[in-house]
């Protein structure tokens, strides 16, 4: 049985608009070309290996064949540029949610979209847009690592990264764990990305960089704060050393204890 004859097994059969493919460049670079060609709403490309995955911040995503889930949505929705923001998020919400369905296991956020489970990054999420005349496409690719071994990743990711079967200690299915994340992304287009708020508390009460010492990396400067809260925005409130405070809504957030940062 094939690699989408499993998804489909796994409760996947009736939805419309996916496609899976054996390698790609990115699924997020698939959604992109789909977008002016007029793939409808949700459409969803699968791939068993990517050549060219990309993380946030132009970072390299390592997607070795057959080990990972590598998934992205295109989607058309009608709202607005703020609501656009909280999309990278909201899907963070999506994944842990499929990962707690298909193996038991409820990782952690990491501001803003990293899935992490004691200490260590289990996926990322990136969200990109489409301009299509007066149209705005959103493609939000999902990243997970699903059967990975220690020696599958390289390099310093190694001493950073984990695996649902590392952590678990038993297989996990990425077929199963595709038809969730659809299901689940489903939801979310439909009850959380046109009310946001909905999921708030949830994204909230699964983040881990609330109430920890972080450092809001900027322009190559450092500087330490502590991570107050998640405002309605999805923006992160931090409190420098200083007293300051501010909301951080991109670039880049090291929390103490987590890949490296001691």
């Amino acid at each position: 049985m094939g690699y989408r004859d499993e998804i489909a097994a796994c409760g996947a059969a009736e939805r419309e608009n996916w496609q899976v493919f054996a390698c790609v460049d990115s699924t997020n670079l698939v959604c992109k070309r789909w977008a002016p060609e007029g793939m409808p709403d949700g459409a969803v490309a699968i791939a068993g290996e990517q050549t060219a995955g990309r993380g946030r911040l132009g970072r390299s995503f390592q997607s070795r064949p057959g080990v990972g889930l590598y998934l992205s949505v295109l989607w058309r929705p009608p709202c607005d540029a703020a609501a656009l923001m909280t999309v990278p998020a909201l899907g963070a919400v999506a994944a842990v949610r499929a990962v707690a369905q298909v193996c038991g296991l409820t990782p952690r956020i990491k501001w803003p979209n990293d899935l992490v489970y004691d200490g260590r990054k289990l996926g990322g999420i990136l969200c990109e847009s489409v301009m299509l005349g007066g149209e705005t496409a959103v493609v939000l690719g999902i990243g997970i690592n699903v059967s990975h071994r220690s020696e599958d990743f390289d390099g310093e990711v190694r001493d950073m990264a984990a695996s649902l079967e590392m952590v678990t200690k038993t297989p996990v299915s990425r077929a199963a764990l595709a038809a969730a994340l659809m299901a689940q992304l489903d939801l979310l287009r439909t009850e959380a990305l046109e009310r946001p708020t909905l999921w708030l508390a949830e994204y909230r009460r699964r983040c881990l960089t609330v109430g920890r010492e972080v450092q809001i990396l900027h322009d190559g400067a450092a500087r330490p704060a502590t991570a107050l809260d998640v405002d309605e925005g999805y923006g992160l409130r931090v409190r420098y050393a200083d007293g300051e405070e501010a909301t951080v809504r991109a670039g880049e957030v090291s929390v103490r204890g987590l890949y490296g940062y001691v």
